[in-house]
């Protein structure tokens, strides 16, 4: 087995943050299919428990939009063929007609998958 196919290092998951918050910003379905795993487990702030599906149909509908975002890269822990990140956002826009604006922190669990990094868990939460 290649070595190289399995072992992640911090530029990896800072090029995957950055592939993941672009297709975000612009409600890019192809590229997050890519990046979400099939089994996706993610917790909004109010404690819903989201699946992939259900964050791709968001972006399929165009429910939430982004006018204006920053991330900023706080944390990457990375143990064997797994990595935490730790990512602020700042944004301001929609969901489902309701304004939003503040920063907010991700915390998300990538894992290789054949060659291609996963999100397979997250959290996220607005600051005060």
């Amino acid at each position: 087995m290649d070595m190289d196919k399995i072992t992640i290092n911090k530029e990896d998951i800072v090029e995957a943050e950055n592939r993941l918050f672009a297709a975000q910003l612009v409600s890019n379905v192809d590229i997050l299919d890519q990046l979400l795993h099939d089994d996706l487990i993610a917790v909004a702030p109010t404690g819903q428990i989201v699946t992939k599906q259900m964050d791709l149909d968001t972006h399929r509908a165009k429910t939430m939009i982004i006018e204006d975002a920053s991330t900023e890269i706080n944390d990457i822990k990375i143990t064997g063929d797994t990595a935490l990140s730790i990512v602020t956002m700042t944004a301001k826009g929609e969901t489902m007609g309701t304004p939003i604006e503040g920063k907010f922190r991700y915390f998300r669990v990538w894992k290789r998958f054949d060659g291609i990094l996963k999100v397979i868990g997250a959290s996220f939460m607005q600051l005060s």
